[in-house]
């Protein structure tokens, strides 16, 4: 069976993954890529990093949010890559041009826990996952968080998007309040063959969704094994 690369969020730990992992887990070898937290590195360098740990054999790699341009980049590059799967995530950077400098200078530790929690996890986040997000992005040092928000800005993965030649599939929840219909157009007008599919969940859709979530993914590696 196919393994599952699986790629964080922002915060670069996989901690907030390990539901998803644990319910992928039963039917298939699954791999948490996590990033450095001690130096800002970039999309190209956390790029390379993902290369030096990827699966032997023919694997699916699923991105979420902040690691969605990384997972385009993988499939772009990388032809043992099965299956891409895409989650609350971009092709494009996601804020207009004119917000920018401000998203840059973004200080996650200045906002009140409450509000973090209610746009990440919205009313699906269980008291321990909220607990488990604050607790995880306090480990974060703002440069990290700053040097990541600054790449976000900046990205466009349109023309390795259209070099990716394996299935995709897009999983966003419909209650996200930073990914909508824009981004989810700007993927699949270069790959009009996108399976998409919604959740009735927040940005953090497979933190918590992990059941719903998992049942997907596993349902598109079923196909590509087919």
């Amino acid at each position: 069976m196919l393994p599952i690369v699986l790629l964080p969020g922002m915060d670069g730990t996989g901690e907030l993954l390990a539901g998803l992992a644990a319910q992928l887990s039963k039917e298939r070898l699954v791999q948490i890529i996590t990033y450095p937290a001690d130096h800002p590195l970039g999309y190209d360098d956390l790029t390379a990093s993902v290369l030096a740990k990827l699966p032997e054999q023919p694997f699916v790699i699923v991105g979420e949010s902040f690691s969605g341009p990384i997972a385009i980049e993988i499939a772009a590059r990388v032809a043992r890559t099965s299956g891409l799967i895409l989650a609350s995530t971009f092709v494009l950077h996601p804020v207009p041009s004119i917000v920018s400098p401000l998203i840059q200078l973004f200080n996650h530790t200045l906002v009140p826990s409450r509000l973090v929690s209610a746009g990440l996890l919205g009313s699906a986040g269980t008291a321990d996952l909220r607990a488990q997000l604050l607790a995880v992005l306090a480990k974060i040092p703002q440069a990290i968080i700053r040097a990541r928000s600054r790449d976000v800005c900046r990205v466009d993965k349109r023309s390795s998007l259209a070099k990716v030649a394996c299935p995709l599939l897009y999983l966003y929840g419909r209650d996200d309040h930073f990914i909508g219909q824009r981004h989810i157009r700007e993927i699949t007008a270069i790959r009009p063959d996108c399976e998409v599919r919604q959740l009735p969940a927040p940005h953090m859709i497979l933190a918590t969704h992990p059941s719903e979530s998992a049942a997907l993914i596993e349902h598109f590696c079923r196909r590509l094994e087919a």
